[in-house]
């Protein structure tokens, strides 16, 4: 048998300037890691993790400990008799125990690390702090025996085989040893090294030096040194399995006193390591499992300097908290995300607004890092959003130039922008969707537009880089009627073909007595990707659309649409990667069917009612956070008033009331990953609402009229409550333009 005394033959507990309980005498590293542990304390502060203190016993009532002591501490000297039990007869064991996980208090001089750990103390050391190895190994075995998951050793590290087998025990069991590095000033163990230990040890055990409060080795600390454990032919150097933590004048209980004093050892440095670890372990199980307690936290320590000196380095509670490594998610086909993969994957809007109920679920999205760690991380920014200001903003349209050149059977108009203005703002000026996209580095082809509207109520139109939607209203109603204004303005019946504009189109339109037909097809730009139809990155549209329109008498007409919309790796608008971690199908179809009715009041005077409803498929992910989409249905409507000649000949004067396209019902399958108390981690299925948190309703002014023989003006207002389907986002848009004849 070989003698123990309390960390290092030199020196055992170094005590100075005692104090009353009255005061703070906590020195300023001291309140850092009460700070830290305050932090901790809000949130478990290691409750639920049981903690091994193998020392001199404990004071079970002091007020530090109360409370938090296991019945199951004992006497596990085998060399002596304890006459006073598990009781601390010494000071030693209930400072250690205090520091590591004494009662958090603002007015106490002091606060343990981990305030609500349990503690089972072993008593192993007698009065006067000295025992045997295998009193030492007695302890360690009854200390895991009694659950703890965490070992405390403030005492000399003596690798004898009977404290060798009870390492291995514990380590066996998925306990972490944290042992003194000694207080000799020399390397540990001498430099001679550690043999008999089995593979599990390295990853479950921690030695511990001490540095003053400006992070320099303390004077009697003991350093790592060259020294190695030997497993078989493989060598684990001292240095990787040591770190360093303040030891110098550390305030505790003196309970052989009744007082609190200042401690100094490397007897201090250990309980704060070992509660860094038992925080780490009550907020990860998983750490315990896979056995990595100890790598995380040398893998945050704070360099110090030469690792012979010095280990890992200090101790870094808060950096130990942090995620490491790249955080990812779990996707539909289980594979990890990473987090870095997630920007930019989405662009929300229309009748899907912000994607409200898929946002609030990434709001709080369970991430995990490199240890299996489980982090909760705000994704909700990797969905863009139309933007929508909340106050007024006034869009100034560049001159139109209008050509129109007529002949017997009627005639030709000729639309393109002035000053060769480039196709990026021709799509916004005439109606492109907000979702279109180009591909990267390329210039669209100019804006041009040319329409035939014939006496006989043929009508057709080819454009490009140009909304197609007025055409076919036009080609809907006749090119020359008015109610073909107030059918572009409300885009109910046009909805779907809105989805589809900026690249190409074609429009035709025919009547045949009292009835009219109409078709039309667009697409969107050129799409963002490598324009390759097997590029499944890429997002595009095209519609086809039919109408047909009927006078029922001189003064009421009615008409009926049908659209198909036909979307790569979009919805109803909104954009994504398709084979992104971000997608909600990479092909959709959404189709439309609307009514409409139109009243003449006579006089220049028309009233405009229509009403829509979608339809769009399902879909079915292989990978990402969204495993599947229900079929969805989303309706539109509105009311148009107008007066002809109300100011001026010529002029129209345009009220309008709508509520655009919005889902009603739909929802999207979306993985969920949750970790339970023993740090499993399971992924389900949530069912998300896809309906929009708002339902936009607007209120539309405008006024046409002309200022000459070959110009007129166009201006409005509108009042958009819910703006883009957003709950609370209310704009007031004004807009004013130029229709140039040439």
């Amino acid at each position: 048998m070989m003698k123990y005394l309390l960390t290092g033959a030199s020196a055992a507990v170094l005590m100075f300037a005692t104090q009353a309980v009255a005061g703070n005498y906590s020195t300023a590293w001291q309140k850092q890691v009460s700070e830290t542990a305050t932090v901790t304390t809000s949130s478990d502060g290691g409750a639920g993790v049981t903690v091994g203190v193998v020392d001199t016993g404990i004071v079970a009532s002091n007020p530090e400990v109360v409370g938090h002591v296991s019945a199951l501490s004992s006497c596990a000297a085998v060399t002596f008799k304890c006459s006073n039990g598990v009781t601390d007869d010494n000071s030693h064991g209930t400072a250690v125990a205090s520091i590591l996980g004494g009662t958090f208090s603002s007015t106490a001089p002091m606060s343990g690390v981990a305030p609500n750990v349990t503690i089972v103390a072993e008593k192993v050391l007698n009065a006067s702090g000295s025992g045997y190895d295998t009193d030492v190994a007695n302890g360690i075995v009854k200390a895991t025996q009694a659950g703890a998951k965490v070992i405390n050793l403030s005492l000399t590290y003596m690798p004898t085989n009977a404290v060798v087998n009870a390492v291995n025990y514990a380590a066996s069991k998925g306990v972490t040893i944290v042992w003194a590095g000694g207080n000799s000033a020399m390397p540990l163990n001498g430099g001679a090294p550690s043999v008999g230990f089995s593979a599990a040890v390295p990853s479950h055990i921690i030695f511990v030096g001490s540095v003053s409060p400006t992070n320099t080795l303390s004077s009697f600390s003991n350093t790592p040194g060259t020294g190695n454990i030997t497993i078989g032919a493989s060598n684990t150097s001292y240095a990787s399995l040591w770190l360093d933590a303040p030891g110098q004048n550390i305030v505790a209980p003196w309970v052989t006193h009744n007082t609190y004093a200042y401690w100094t050892g490397t007897s201090m440095s250990t309980p704060e390591v070992a509660g860094a670890a038992a925080l780490l372990d009550a907020t990860w199980p998983v750490l315990v499992r896979n056995g990595t307690t100890s790598a995380v936290l040398f893998k945050t320590a704070t360099s110090l300097g030469a690792s012979g000196t010095f280990g890992n380095g200090l101790l870094d509670l808060d950096r130990a908290f942090q995620p490491i490594g790249t955080l990812t998610v779990t996707g539909a086909n289980g594979v990890p995300i990473p987090l870095t993969a997630l920007t930019g994957t989405m662009v929300s809007g229309g009748a899907l607004g912000a994607l409200s109920g898929v946002k609030s679920q990434l709001s709080s999205y369970t991430s995990f890092d490199a240890y299996q760690r489980n982090f909760m991380v705000n994704l909700s920014g990797i969905i863009a959003t139309t933007s929508t200001l909340s106050y007024a903003q006034i869009s100034k349209t560049p001159p139109v130039n209008t050509g129109v050149v007529g002949t017997t059977g009627g005639q030709f108009m000729l639309v393109g922008l002035a000053l060769n203005s480039s196709a990026e703002s021709a799509a916004g000026i005439l109606g492109a969707s907000s979702g279109d996209q180009t591909s990267p580095g390329a210039r669209a082809p100019d804006p041009v537009y040319v329409a035939f509207a014939g006496n006989d109520g043929t009508f057709w139109a080819v454009g490009q880089s140009v909304s197609s939607s007025l055409g076919f209203a036009q080609a809907t109603w006749g090119a020359d009627s008015p109610v073909a204004q107030q059918a572009d303005g409300l885009g109910v019946a046009s909805a779907l073909v809105d989805l589809a504009q900026g690249g190409r189109s074609a429009t035709m339109g025919q009547a045949v007595g009292p009835v009219r037909f109409a078709a039309s097809w667009s697409s969107s730009p050129d799409p963002v990707g490598s324009l390759q139809a097997s590029d499944r990155n890429r997002s595009d549209s095209s519609v086809m659309a039919l109408a047909v329109t009927a006078k029922m008498n001189s003064h009421w007409s009615v008409g009926a649409t049908y659209s198909n919309l036909k979307e790569d790796n979009g919805l109803l608008g909104s954009v994504y990667q398709g084979l992104g971690p971000l997608s909600l199908g990479a092909r959709h179809q959404s189709q439309l069917l609307g009514l409409s009715s139109v009243l003449d009041l006579g006089s220049g005077r028309a009233f405009l009612a229509e009403a829509s409803t979608v339809s769009s498929d399902g879909a079915s992910m292989q990978s990402g956070l969204i495993q599947s989409v229900s079929p969805l249905r989303a309706a539109a409507w509105g009311v148009s008033f107008v007066q002809s000649g109300a100011m001026v000949g010529g002029d129209a004067l345009t009220l309008s009331l709508r509520q655009p396209l919005r889902v009603i019902s739909g929802q999207a399958q979306m993985l969920t990953t949750s970790v339970d108390d023993q740090g499993y981690a399971t992924t389900t299925l949530m069912p998300v609402s896809l309906a929009p948190s708002g339902h936009e309703t607007d209120l539309i002014l405008n006024y046409a009229a002309p200022v000459s023989k070959s110009a007129s003006l166009d201006g409005g207002v509108s009042l958009r409550s819910d703006a883009e389907n957003q709950a609370g986002v209310d704009a007031i848009d004004l807009h004013l333009g130029l229709n140039v004849l040439f």
